[in-house]
């Protein structure tokens, strides 16, 4: 039995290291498509080494206008470098209306390209935001798959992250039966 308990808690603590690093080292920082990108909220010491490889020319902020200093941070560093900056902030807690998800893919289809886009750990808001834009922008039917573990999005035991889920099926049923592209 003490073995058993051994191995749990060095797999959990080293799952929980490996998830450590993706968010706030990394960034949780993945391509969606050549004009595309998302992330978790970047930094200082990573937000340019993405910024310069990915030559993002706009960024889209979904946490909204804050007064923390990675706010003011962010919006410096876009300023500095010429980056097009976007707000558009709502909550992964709640179901998302058709037409805030209609004005989020308009931001995303008119904003400078490569646009990078993020919220607080890339998961939720991130994930549908991608998820919508490859639907509705490029018809893509597996942009569902964006809405996933593999981006940190956990819906499962209540967690009102799913939200973000409901969010994406509501506005795919209704591209299907307005047939806009769908």
């Amino acid at each position: 039995m003490k073995k058993i308990s051994k191995y749990t808690i060095g797999s959990t603590l080293t799952i929980a290291l490996i998830w450590v690093c993706n968010f706030l080292i990394l960034g949780n920082f993945h391509k969606v498509d050549n004009n595309i990108y998302r992330s978790a909220q970047l930094f200082s010491f990573n937000m340019p080494y993405y910024i310069e490889k990915h030559e993002i020319k706009s960024i889209l902020n979904l946490r909204g206008v804050s007064q923390r200093d990675w706010y003011k941070d962010e919006k410096e560093f876009a300023k500095n470098s010429d980056i097009q900056h976007y707000d558009y902030g709502f909550s992964d807690r709640k179901i998302q209306s058709i037409e805030k998800m209609t004005k989020l893919v308009e931001i995303i289809k008119n904003a400078p390209k490569p646009l990078l886009i993020h919220c607080k750990a890339g998961a939720d808001r991130a994930s549908l935001a991608s998820a919508l834009y490859l639907l509705d922008v490029k018809n893509d039917l597996s942009a569902s798959d964006q809405i996933s573990l593999k981006y940190g999005h956990f819906p499962w035991f209540g967690s009102k992250t799913e939200a973000m889920g409901t969010s994406f099926k509501n506005f795919f049923l209704h591209k299907l039966l307005n047939k806009t592209d769908v």
